[in-house]
């Protein structure tokens, strides 16, 4: 998806981490299971994650989960973390990070959806549309219990970002709803989310603030 239009992208993305082979808190069954009630709910936008997954184990529940959320809402945008070979077999985009294919072998493999780079500076994230990326997330912006030994970046470098990237940046780190508004408001495209979205308590009250907060007009 090269050059992707800015308003194309949704402005709230959820990432499935652990989907293949759970996380300490789910099992991978529940984050599926999660996954799937928060498309019900809304999410517009999935990732699929899991750095500790064998490539079969990935290749295998990417399929079911891709299936499951398409049938749930059809229009979902589906990316894939690091696996080009997994994504062009879902027709989705590809999220890049230090593992996996590169942003040179995304941007030719010319995938259907977008090709997005995990980004921990405005640097990082000018570099990465540099390179062709459609999006990046910067992380971490602020504390998170995915990763808690993390330093925050803070909202400085997350403004710093979005105005001299040259791409759509969506902020992840911490996000919940009010934090969503507050990366609006310095000219973030939108928010992707882990733990605020799979340990949701009610999955469409949360959606429901989440995309209220992103779809609020930056200021």
């Amino acid at each position: 998806m090269s050059e992707a239009e800015p308003s194309a992208l949704p402005r709230l993305l959820l990432i499935a981490d652990g989907f293949a082979s759970g996380r300490p808190e789910l099992d991978a069954d529940a984050v599926r299971q999660r996954t799937v009630a928060l498309v019900e709910a809304g999410v517009p936008w999935v990732s699929l994650r899991d750095h500790d997954a064998e490539p079969d184990a990935f290749s295998d529940a990417a399929a079911a989960l891709a299936e499951a959320v398409r049938e749930a809402r059809p229009d979902v945008m589906l990316s894939v973390h690091g696996r080009l070979d997994v994504a062009r077999q879902l027709g989705a985009g590809v999220h890049l990070g230090r593992r996996g294919a590169t942003l040179a072998e995304a941007v030719a493999a010319e995938l259907p959806g977008p090709v997005g780079v995990s980004a921990h500076s405005a640097t990082g994230a000018a570099h990465a549309g540099r390179g062709g990326a459609d999006y990046a997330t910067l992380s971490p912006v602020f504390e998170t219990r995915t990763h808690p030994d993390a330093v925050p970046t803070g909202i400085d470098p997350l403004r710093l970002a979005t105005e001299r990237a040259g791409l759509p940046v969506l902020a992840l780190g911490g996000v919940t709803p009010p934090r969503a508004r507050i990366a609006r408001m310095v000219g973030a495209h939108g928010v992707a989310a882990i733990s605020s979205l799979l340990f949701a308590w009610d999955e469409a009250r949360t959606v429901g603030q989440f995309l209220e907060a992103v779809e609020a007009s930056a200021h």
